[in-house]
């Protein structure tokens, strides 16, 4: 009997545990939609400091949107940050580089970057092998290249069991390598970018940038809030950066927040 009971108190203990699982997802979906449409009233009501407030508790606790990426962008711009304004709309154009609106607001913000159009010059070579970025995000251009894969490997298989249509399996087998082929430089330069190419925007007003890591240093040109730069590598509290148009300089200190 007492391990009857014993058992049913477990299983009593394990119910009470997944119950209060489920009201807490459920009390936390519920607090974050709260929030979302919090800030969005406070957006329409022309309070947009209160509307990023509530986006940014949002992107705080973990949310990943490019509709709050987006929305927060334009209560930044709203409120004249255009350095913040430029790296939401960033965060939400990797989400979803197809969306209009998003590209939209995002070149007309570039726009209001002084010295620059605001945003890293893409190389030729990017636009050449890596033109799919501009359409599918990371996440995107992985499915596509593990499904292409998984294709690839069917026909190999299919061909090695039926001997008979063989020929025809290789062949398609062919027509899926060379589309992996043309869609692997653009995902491979959509992680390098991500992982180890870290973009960021300057969010100071105004910043130089000096030939060498050294306070004494030249300086070599100057960039302003909203600039987008490459950061190349890190030495201490020094980071050598690209600007948009390819020249590089050293920059010091906490100027600059990373896309």
């Amino acid at each position: 009997m007492n391990t009857v009971r014993s058992f049913r108190n477990l299983i009593f203990l394990l119910d009470t545990i997944i119950l209060l699982a489920v009201v807490a997802s459920i009390g936390g979906a519920q607090g974050h939609n709260t929030i979302f449409f919090r800030a969005n009233n406070a957006y329409r009501e022309e309070k947009y400091d209160a509307a990023v407030r509530n986006y940014e508790q949002l992107v705080n606790s973990g949310f990943r949107s490019a509709n709050i990426y987006y929305n927060l962008g334009n209560a930044y711009l709203r409120t004249g940050n255009k350095g913040k304004a430029i790296l939401y709309y960033e965060r939400a154009f990797r989400i979803h580089p197809r969306d209009a609106d998003i590209r939209s607001n995002l070149n007309f913000a570039r726009t209001l970057v002084e010295g620059s159009a605001g945003a890293y010059r893409t190389q030729w070579y990017e636009k050449v092998f890596l033109f799919l970025r501009g359409f599918l995000s990371t996440d995107e251009m992985t499915v596509l290249v593990s499904l292409l894969y998984f294709i690839i490997v069917i026909f190999l298989i299919l061909g090695i069991f039926f001997k008979s249509q063989r020929k025809l399996f290789y062949y398609f087998a062919a027509a899926f390598l060379a589309l992996f082929i043309i869609v692997l430089p653009s995902f491979i330069g959509g992680i390098n970018r991500t992982g180890f190419q870290q973009k960021a925007v300057i969010m100071v007003k105004e910043t130089e940038i000096r030939f060498e890591p050294n306070d004494d240093a030249t300086v070599h040109f100057k960039l302003h809030e909203g600039a987008v730069i490459q950061i190349t590598r890190s030495q201490k509290d020094w980071h050598q950066v690209r600007r948009y148009d390819g020249k590089m300089g050293w920059i010091k200190g906490d100027v600059f927040t990373v896309i």
